[in-house]
């Protein structure tokens, strides 16, 4: 049996290691976009603050060659054929398939109202090119930079931007950061905390304009502001990687495909997880995408066991974020929706969201130890 991998982060490389470790001695090809070996985005802010490659290269860098992989590095999958069984990539590479893992995890998203982000200058914080990058800007001196987005990930950026010596400048549209993560309470107690590390938080602000012809000079904002930094992030958000799929007969809404409680899509000998997979919910019963390191490797084992015919459900799981980089500890469990019922202990401030006589979320519950209440 061969059996493809599109996508060698935490969902595809664990899925590709569970397998051998099942004894499985076909043949498994692993494609992934990016040139390097497979290493693990949630390690990036390691990365970038202590240069810890071990926690990047989770499984070594010569995991494929250990485990008799054979990995396409650098070769992106642009299409699949459910129907014929193979895979073909943008260099032409044809390779048939009897199982499909789609782990193609995912990448930035930069919405179109924000122009002129295609210039030179304008970096990210989804890939280990993009950490380079900063790694680079930093030891080469640069002080300044400016974080488009004031989400999970621009926040985890700029804290790890003050880590290191630089001091940065954050935009969010909303009146407070995280919005689809805290409450506007708990996000003034992290705006201070990022004030307190050397973070300029500029709130109701949008990033509208990138101005310079080839190579960005500054950022227009939506106030009318010019602002100028030795180098520029954008956080936008991300979206699943699943372009290849639009003409495969595969089922996806665009922003991820759904699968079964065994990690099938429409196609029975055709699986996906991690980032690009819909899941239930574990509280809220919706289809969604968790985008969590530790939902990736679950995906990955369960999958590669069902590919191998285990039968084993994936263990629902619900939505966890915490910033590490804090100087307290924070973090956020479900969504902050619904009736609040807030306690405060000392030091320990803990809300719990109530919606439809339950908590919204194992729980919609923000846990924050705070020096200062």
């Amino acid at each position: 049996m061969r059996i493809v991998i599109i996508g060698s982060g935490p969902a595809g490389l664990t899925a590709a290691l569970t397998l051998r470790k099942r004894n499985f001695r076909g043949t498994i090809d692993i494609f992934s976009a990016e040139n390097v070996p497979p290493y693990s985005p949630a390690a990036l802010g390691e990365y970038l603050i202590n240069d810890q490659k071990n926690l990047l290269y989770w499984q070594g860098q010569d995991v494929c060659s250990r485990y008799d992989f054979n990995c396409f590095l650098g070769e992106k999958v642009a299409a699949v054929d459910s129907d014929k069984q193979y895979v073909l990539t943008e260099n032409n590479r044809k390779r048939k398939f009897d199982r499909l893992l789609i782990a193609s995890g995912s990448s930035l998203h930069i919405p179109p109202v924000v122009k002129g982000a295609d210039k030179e200058g304008i970096t990210n914080f989804k890939n280990i090119f993009g950490a380079q990058q900063i790694k680079d800007m930093a030891c080469q001196g640069n002080k300044s930079a400016v974080i488009v987005g004031g989400g999970f990930l621009g926040v985890e950026i700029a804290l790890c931007l003050a880590k290191i010596g630089i001091k940065p400048s954050i935009l969010n549209r909303r009146g407070w950061i995280m919005p689809r993560l805290l409450d506007k309470e708990t996000a003034g107690y992290v705006v201070e905390d990022l004030e307190n590390q050397g973070v300029n938080v500029m709130l109701n602000t949008e990033g509208n304009r990138f101005t310079g012809e080839r190579k960005v000079e500054s950022l227009v904002t939506s106030d009318g502001r010019e602002l100028t930094a030795d180098f520029y992030i954008a956080a936008t958000g991300v979206k699943p990687n699943i372009d290849f799929i639009i003409d495969s007969g595969i089922e996806n809404d665009g922003w991820g495909i759904p699968v079964n409680r065994y990690l099938q899509t429409n196609y029975e000998n055709i699986y996906a997880c991690g980032d690009v997979a819909q899941t239930e919910d574990l509280v809220t019963g919706e289809m969604t995408i968790h985008g969590l390191h530790t939902v990736a490797v679950n995906h990955g084992q369960r999958a590669a066991l069902n590919i191998l015919g285990a039968e084993r459900k994936y263990q629902k799981q619900f939505s966890t974020n915490s910033l590490k980089e804090l100087s307290y500890k924070l973090m956020v469990v479900g969504k902050l929706d619904g009736e609040e019922i807030k306690y405060k202990d000392k030091g320990v401030l803990r809300k719990i969201y109530i919606k439809n006589n339950k908590i919204n979320g194992f729980g919609c519950i923000i846990n924050v130890v705070k020096k200062k209440m």
